[in-house]
């Protein structure tokens, strides 16, 4: 009785032609960053923070909450309230993700970037 392989050479190069394509598809595609931060209190925009510039922004409205731009990325890097879920959310960098202090009614979102995501509340 003759042994069938799983494999034949020519299956072997094709697949390994589908890798090869899917990784360098991946590698050249552009990536999904958003371009600003918009800071959110009480529902309504206060200030929009470009991702481009590193800085630690301390809002008007409550000047003990630290947030911090770097890499192209946002988070709350300190808040003076009790749960710290916000602090904890970590770094946002994609549009359309946002990280939320209820305590303190205050919010981050990124907007821009492919998504087309403008600042809608």
């Amino acid at each position: 009785m003759e042994k069938r392989k799983f494999f034949n050479k020519k299956d072997i190069v094709i697949i390994a032609l589908i890798i090869l394509s899917g990784t360098a598809l991946m590698c050249f595609m552009p990536k999904e960053e958003g371009s600003r931060a918009l800071v959110i209190y009480n529902g309504r925009e206060i200030d929009s923070l470009p991702l481009d510039r590193d800085c630690i922004y301390r809002p008007e409205v409550n000047e003990n909450i630290e947030i911090e731009v770097k890499d192209g990325r946002v988070r709350f890097l300190s808040s003076d309230c009790p749960d710290k879920i916000c602090v904890n959310t970590g770094w946002l960098g994609k549009a359309g993700q946002s990280a939320v202090c209820l305590p303190n009614r205050l919010s981050v979102t990124v907007s821009g970037g492919k998504d087309g995501i403008e600042g809608e509340i």
